[in-house]
């Protein structure tokens, strides 16, 4: 019988051998990719991202009139997150679409209090007469950059 084993690296010498990490492609903003080129793309069966449209997971960008679905960039994203949560809530497909939701909501919130956070500091400066010297420093800053 032969060892698959014999002569093979320790693990703590695997450990110190440089790795390169894979890249995932990353789709252009305006590029729009149909159901098979979605699924070839991501690694998904396409009968699978038809699961997950039906069970609105997924969006369509384009529902054509001959049934042909299409993604964008944001369609691959959401793709790769749900197959992400997939691989550690199993096929738990509306506990997925919960933490969706909940996700998005919760960068929605943030969205808010990153608004709300610079209004503050908008008005406080405005109050203190330091809105104007603020924004001048700024502005200046930026374009001492842009040389």
């Amino acid at each position: 019988m032969i060892n698959p084993m014999k002569g093979a690296a320790s693990p703590d010498a695997i450990a110190e051998i440089p790795s390169q990490a894979i890249q995932l492609f990353e789709p252009p903003e305006d590029a729009i990719y149909t159901i098979d080129a979605t699924a070839h793309l991501v690694g998904v069966p396409r009968r699978t991202i038809l699961v997950y449209c039906k069970h609105q997971l997924l969006s369509p960008v384009i529902n054509g009139s001959d049934g042909g679905y299409c993604f964008d960039r944001d369609g691959v994203h959401a793709l790769r997150r749900i197959e992400a949560l997939r691989a550690v809530c199993g096929d738990d497909l509306s506990g997925i679409k919960i933490i969706l939701d909940l996700t998005k909501e919760l960068e929605r919130l943030h969205s808010v209090v990153h608004f709300l956070s610079q209004s503050k500091w908008e008005r406080q400066m405005m109050r203190s007469g330091k809105h104007e010297t603020a924004r001048r420093g700024r502005k200046s800053r930026l374009h001492r950059g842009r040389k």
